[in-house]
């Protein structure tokens, strides 16, 4: 979002474990849009004995075909995670194979990260060093 045209958004959402990416999934590029609406579902499946050992980390990120893609917010879902997003992996949880749709705020990639671990920063394919 360098530039002052509207940013081409997608979804990337990253099923992790112990600040490891496990899996992950995208949607399509929305492109000039502020206001982007998806009508996708991104499936993860995961064993039940696993689900309390998991999160998703969401970013919201615009595509770049030169250069490269900038994060424009992020939010966490999980046993992990803080208000809305425990509650709406609750509310999963408690509605299995049922879809639960959820508004979450986002967060900088900085605000997100600090509170996680290095290997979460790795997991979103950010590099460690200074820019």
């Amino acid at each position: 979002m360098g530039c002052s045209c509207p940013p081409d958004p997608y979804v990337k959402a990253s099923l992790m474990a112990e600040g490891r990416r496990l899996k992950k999934r995208k949607t399509s590029i929305k492109k000039n849009t502020l206001n982007p609406s998806y009508n996708e579902a991104l499936v993860f499946d995961v064993p039940h004995e696993s689900v309390n050992h998991v999160s998703l980390t969401i970013a919201v990120v615009d595509y770049d075909c030169i250069g490269h893609n900038e994060v424009i917010g992020l939010c966490r879902v999980g046993s992990d995670a803080e208000g809305p997003g425990r509650e709406h992996w609750a509310q999963m949880l408690a509605n299995p194979r049922k879809p639960i749709e959820h508004w979450h705020t986002l967060v900088e990639e900085k605000a997100l990260v600090a509170k996680g671990t290095t290997r979460d920063k790795q997991a979103l394919g950010e590099p460690l060093g200074p820019p």
